[in-house]
């Protein structure tokens, strides 16, 4: 009999993160995006499996045997690249990223005879996991390491990865100063709890944690305390995604680029990068850039601080006027829109200059040659391409 934690479990949070991944994957937007879906799409897999594998059900349903084996090297790189193409979105893909999923394609291909091999097989491998009372300490031919031996293998890489991501963030937050923005701090909480599972994993691996019968076990839940953080952000904050994209569509100095004004001490230039972030996160909220009256002093109202400092702020953190940081969202809106929305793709520049807040025509040519020295067609062209 299932309880209603097991129910919730196998059929809410599975179903939940499986329509999250499906949508995150086939939608237009940004590679960690994607990433974050096959995250889910993972997660979704493992707890699929994990309910044939446990009540005794394995026995009935001996083809899930091995199933999650190789989604033990799958699903640590990705969780590495969703960090990563988080806080760097313009980054392209490069060769140590394919690297990541070697080991991955090298153990699930030789499982595929396995998978594929007589069911037979499977009932005997299942026979002496019931028989020494272990998913770890059997004897077992189907792979080319015993499966003690890649439990190891699994956690040492698993912990790797997990390092890395958190490493990442902690660089991240050391040359960007974004320690108040949500974004990162849940890019924190996700590779600290990433390294926290990693102790109940290791403490499953050691038999800390028993076998119970392959019956489900609330330490299932405390290996998978990552993904149900990021399963918690995205019902708490559903358009996040598009928050990082828009972060990342107008570019902060870095700290040497920035020319501070010779009566500006350093706690008056910290305050401009609290400002900042106060500034995006209101944009990102409220959007007030798609209409035509965004002017500095109602935004600066909004946000709680002077016109002066909303000024100071846009030309010291982004080296941009506060006109030309709006024109820059406004831009990048209808970039957005042209990855998401067939539709916006044709659409004239005159409803695109109306529906980002332009206003007209004229005033989208005029921000597109100031800012990026171009024609809007050119540059939607190129946009469109990448």
């Amino acid at each position: 009999m299932l309880t209603i934690v097991e129910l919730f479990y196998d059929f809410v949070i599975s179903t939940l993160v499986g329509l999250f991944g499906l949508h995150l994957i086939t939608k237009k937007g940004m590679l960690a995006s994607k990433f974050l879906g096959l995250y889910f799409l993972i997660f979704c897999f493992r707890i699929i499996t994990a309910y044939f594998a446990t009540g005794g059900r394995l026995i009935q349903y001996p083809q899930f045997c091995n199933l999650q084996s190789p989604i033990h090297f799958l699903a640590p790189p990705v969780g590495l690249l969703f960090v990563y193409f988080m806080l760097y979105p313009q980054r392209k893909w490069q060769l140590w990223q394919t690297l990541l999923f070697i080991p991955f394609v090298l153990h699930t291909a030789e499982l595929l005879p396995f998978f594929f091999g007589p069911l037979e097989n499977k009932v005997k491998q299942v026979e002496l996991i019931m028989q020494s009372k272990s998913l770890i300490k059997f004897k077992s031919d189907v792979m080319y390491f015993s499966p003690q031996v890649m439990a190891i293998l699994k956690v040492i890489f698993t912990t790797l990865n997990a390092i890395a991501s958190f490493l990442l963030v902690l660089h991240f937050i050391r040359n960007n100063s974004y320690k108040r923005s949500f974004v990162i701090n849940w890019l924190l909480a996700y590779t600290g709890l990433s390294l926290l599972s990693i102790v109940f994993i290791i403490a499953y691996v050691m038999g800390i944690i028993g076998f119970n019968n392959l019956r489900f076990s609330y330490a299932d839940l405390l290996m998978n305390l990552a993904a149900f953080l990021n399963v918690g952000v995205v019902l708490y904050r559903p358009t996040l995604l598009d928050t990082v994209t828009f972060q990342s569509l107008v570019d902060r100095l870095q700290p040497e680029q920035r020319h501070p004004e010779p009566d500006e001490d350093a706690e008056k230039l910290k305050k401009y990068e609290g400002f900042a972030q106060r500034l995006e996160e209101y944009f990102v909220a409220q959007k007030p850039f798609l209409q035509s009256d965004a002017s500095l002093d109602n935004t600066a109202k909004s946000i709680g601080i002077s016109a002066r400092e909303l000024s100071r702020t846009t030309q010291y953190i982004y080296e941009l006027n506060y006109p030309d940081f709006v024109n820059s969202w406004r831009i990048n809106y209808i970039v957005e829109q042209r990855k998401q929305h067939e539709s916006w793709r044709t659409m004239s520049q005159d409803l695109m200059a109306e529906q980002a807040g332009f206003g007209s025509r004229q005033g989208l040519h005029n921000a597109i040659n100031k800012l990026h020295n171009t024609t809007p067609a050119a540059f939607f062209a190129q946009k469109d391409a990448e």
